[in-house]
């Protein structure tokens, strides 16, 4: 393959990686775990080189760091912004909980203290509709 496909390659794989990931944020029912990202990322840089190693031109050099700086700007994203700050656990065992009013299933307001001392209370979070 010619050093200009190649990088063209590499660029086109770059840039539709990064495309598809924004693209695919809008649907939360896809699982996109980062071996899909980073190697496809990986990969784009993998082809920049080879391009690079066969012919020095403009167009495969800057390839070459396109792709670079999509790998490394999505994975500064991956393991450094992504990730869940640790904070000190909120409730401890052993403590009775915080009161608060939230919205049940059917939408009416329900407060903890309403139940407090009267029977347990067992608190479920699910996802809701999206």
């Amino acid at each position: 393959m010619s050093p200009r496909a190649l990088a063209l390659l590499a660029l086109l794989l770059g840039l539709g990686t990064v495309a598809a990931f924004v693209a695919l944020l809008s649907i939360f029912t896809i699982p996109l775990g980062p071996t899909w990202y980073l190697g496809a990322l990986a990969l784009s840089v993998v082809l920049a080189l080879a391009a690079v190693w066969q012919a020095r031109q403009w167009l495969t050099v800057s390839a070459l760091t396109v792709s670079v700086l999509l790998l490394a700007a999505a994975g500064f994203f991956n393991f450094v912004m992504a990730r869940v700050p640790a904070t000190r656990p909120l409730f401890t065992v052993g403590q009775p909980a915080p009161d608060f009013t939230l919205p049940d299933a059917a939408g009416r307001t329900v407060s903890l203290s309403d139940y407090r001392g009267k029977k347990p209370v067992i608190v479920v979070f699910y996802r809701g509709y999206w």
